[in-house]
């Protein structure tokens, strides 16, 4: 099976080609740099050169695909959030989306399965409340760029392609936003963010890259699925766990007011949680390899 992947050489996408790579598929990775992306990516995984801007029959050497996965967009952590930064991320998201689902619509590719990456901020501020994928979608900023992403997504009119948006949670693993929020307890200054009331909701890299491969593998899935552990964790609770793992106190809160001088509006993302349940996954069957916070901390901080 050939699988067409969109922002690949991420820290999720990497791991993904090398999961399904691994399980027999051919993997395709779309890039604006195809010689520096060649040394980052799984042996004997096919590069092929897009300017993230043309239509993707300007794409020489694109072959019959079955599956294409999109991943790309802007880093939503990295930054502060500006207007220009905000409409980057959005735009980021739209335009790889609109090309993609064009090209399905027009069948100059016809794959059986578009895996539309979406985030749990689809979701906005839900306090304690339980939340499964026919919940409405929120009013906040990362829920407008959330909704929108899967809008454009949702306009594929192919009779033949099924379509999954995956609302992933946060994810940990050797990179990305774990090895952030370890940051502040290696200097033994970690501890809540915010009054530490507010759901996190998270999956660990292993089950994020298994649960695509098992997306593709089962067809009955489709529309919005939650990439989460089915056991979120409210962030003192989180934080606790997390010094605990390392070896170092959690107790230091980081106040509102002083997340909202720092990052400004971004700190609405760490400060409102979601509280958010796989219902679909776990009703098809799909087994967690690192379902607790305890174990999937350790092995993602190499101390297994």
């Amino acid at each position: 099976m050939k699988v067409l992947i969109f922002g690949g050489t991420g820290f999720v996408g990497r791991n993904l080609t090398v999961e399904l790579h691994a399980n027999g598929y051919q993997v395709y990775v779309v890039t604006r740099n195809p010689s520096k992306s060649t040394n980052t990516l799984e042996h004997g995984v096919k590069v092929i050169k897009w300017d993230n801007h043309s239509p993707l029959t300007s794409m020489t050497q694109l072959p019959e695909i079955d599956v294409v996965i999109n991943l790309a967009g802007e880093s939503i952590g990295n930054r502060r959030w500006s207007k220009s930064i905000k409409q980057e991320i959005l735009e980021s998201r739209i335009r790889t989306t609109e090309a993609i689902v064009t090209a399905i619509n027009n069948r100059a590719i016809q794959p059986k399965l578009l895996i539309n990456a979406s985030a749990i901020g689809y979701y906005g501020d839900r306090q304690d409340e339980e939340i499964t994928e026919p919940e409405k979608a929120g009013e906040d900023f990362l829920a407008h760029v959330c909704r929108a992403w899967e809008n454009e997504a949702n306009k594929v009119q192919s009779d033949i392609t099924r379509v999954v948006t995956l609302r992933i949670g946060v994810v940990l693993g050797s990179e990305g936003a774990l090895n952030r929020m370890a940051m502040p307890f290696k200097f033994y200054l970690g501890g809540p963010l915010g009054k530490g009331n507010q759901w996190i909701s998270w999956i660990h890299i292993q089950d994020l890259k298994s649960m695509m491969r098992f997306i593709i593998e089962h067809q009955e899935l489709t529309g919005p699925v939650n990439a989460t552990t089915p056991y979120p964790m409210r962030m003192r609770d989180f934080n606790e766990i997390l010094g605990e793992v390392l070896k170092r106190p959690s107790w230091l809160p980081m106040p509102e007011f002083l997340l909202r001088i720092v990052l400004g509006q971004m700190a609405d993302m760490l400060l409102h949680g979601q509280r958010v349940i796989p219902k679909k996954l776990l009703n098809t069957g799909f087994e967690f390899k690192f379902p607790k916070l305890r174990s999937a901390l350790e092995n993602a901080m190499g101390n297994k």
